[in-house]
């Protein structure tokens, strides 16, 4: 499966400045498979490739030391290979050993010219437990010696890449000239979209959804992928309660979103707490990139962009399967047209979270009086953009007061109508199955 990314890691290897990289990214996002299988077979003569979790042997080893010259001794003799900048040196589920993390320093000081890549998931989380255990600084992250990217679920420009090449280029054309696609077109793209809200971007159950067109059998391996995530709740976690909290703050987002008000509320996970009993749920969720944070602003916007006091905030989980999954949504509502008009719109707007996220786009979101608010709200090119996301088609009823306060801003409004500008209101209509390259364009500006 072709992966954006590896324009990202193309551009790392070619860099005269070049230092040893971390790939981020929550579990079974594909990070492994992009690294190893694409990019070492792809651009390198040879690699080496240690598994930190399932080498025991590696791992104690380097568990003693975290001298770069030492690493490279070992290794050779280990793998019989030499080291060269023809080979690239592939350490995975790297926060299974925090020396290999710090002798990443000395690869970068006294052996910049060998490329070297540590992979892995939970990360973070493990670096800030490991900090949190050393009082006494024997944890040495290579602050400033490293160069990273983070890996998220294939996104919808991936998927068509993989499965529609040349309808992804028909309607890269569309965003670009703002003109309407051909029916036929809108229409088999929001039939591929309603398929990748199904399934989501995680390799496996998408790889195998591609090949058999099978919802059951994609299904069961995200039914596992969901299970696993949990499980993983109990790693580096600093007790059963947070633990315990975790998982319900996890468990409850579909059900939070898809209420009238959808500002997650712990209270309504557990009553008589408040998000600051929850603040280590939150923050292990977001460094395990298992969800994305939205954060609420209010009435007039001033830049940059900040949060309001009040602590409002929504969450996204970071890949559109398992939220569809999370739902228990009868897979036919997506896939036959007369029943996609039964789901909620909250499915549309998880999907924009997502897209906007695998840009690196901050969430935010704008309320007003009442019950006007957008979506979301993005400053891009010294401008502020409100984005209402919608089901199908329909009014944006927020507008006339935001613009009110924030002035006769472009407003942007995501549906199911093809692509579309109006002058005259100065509202640009964006169809769902574009939203990656309205990301693009909001990042680039």
């Amino acid at each position: 499966m072709e992966r954006l990314k590896i324009n990202e890691l193309e551009k790392w290897l070619k860099s005269p400045y070049r230092k040893p990289l971390i790939v981020w990214g929550a579990r079974q996002v594909g990070k492994t498979y992009l690294v190893k299988e694409i990019f070492a077979k792809r651009y390198f003569k040879d690699y080496v490739y240690i598994d930190l979790k399932k080498d025991d042997q590696s791992r104690n080893y380097f568990a003693t030391t975290s001298d770069a010259d030492k690493y490279i001794t070992y290794i050779e003799a280990r793998f019989a290979k030499k080291l060269t900048p023809e080979t690239l040196l592939i350490f995975d589920e790297v926060q299974q050993c925090h020396q290999v993390l710090s002798s990443l320093k000395y690869f970068c000081q006294d052996h910049r010219e060998l490329p070297v890549i540590a992979t892995g998931s939970l990360v973070r989380l493990s670096i800030k437990q490991q900090e949190h255990k050393n009082n006494e600084g024997d944890f040495l992250f290579p602050v400033g010696k490293i160069d990273s990217i983070t890996v998220y679920p294939v996104s919808f420009e991936e998927y068509l890449m993989n499965v529609n090449p040349v309808l992804l280029e028909i309607i890269r054309q569309a965003f670009l000239n703002v003109l309407p696609l051909d029916n036929a077109y809108h229409e088999m793209a929001m039939d591929l979209l309603h398929e990748y809200l199904t399934i989501g971007g995680l390799p496996e159950p998408l790889d195998i959804f591609i090949h058999s067109k099978s919802y059951v059998d994609a299904t069961n391996v995200l039914k596992e992928v969901y299970k696993n995530y949990l499980g993983d709740m109990d790693t580096y976690n600093v007790s059963n309660e947070t633990i315990l909290k975790t998982r319900n703050v996890y468990k409850n987002i579909f059900s939070q979103l898809n209420k009238e008000n959808k500002n997650f509320k712990i209270s309504l996970v557990e009553k008589g707490k408040s998000n600051r009993d929850y603040f280590s749920a939150y923050e292990w969720l977001e460094l395990a990139h298992v969800v994305y944070r939205c954060h609420n602003i209010k009435g007039h916007v001033t830049l940059p962009f900040q949060e309001e006091s009040s602590g409002l905030f929504r969450l996204y989980l970071a890949d559109e399967g398992i939220f569809t999954f999370q739902s228990q949504v009868n897979q036919a509502d997506f896939f036959v047209k007369d029943r996609r008009n039964t789901l909620s719109g909250v499915f549309y707007e998880n999907y924009v979270a997502c897209e906007f996220a695998a840009k690196e786009i901050p969430l935010y979101y704008w309320t007003g009086k009442q019950t006007h608010e957008f979506e979301f709200l993005v400053y891009s090119d010294g401008k502020i953009f409100p984005i209402d996301v919608k089901k199908k088609s329909g009014n944006m009823a927020s507008l006339e007061e935001f613009r009110s306060i924030n002035g006769n801003c472009q407003a942007i409004k995501i549906s199911s109508n093809n692509f579309g500008y109006n002058k005259e209101s100065n509202i640009l209509t964006i169809p769902h199955y574009a939203v990656f390259l309205l990301a693009e364009d909001l990042k680039n500006k």
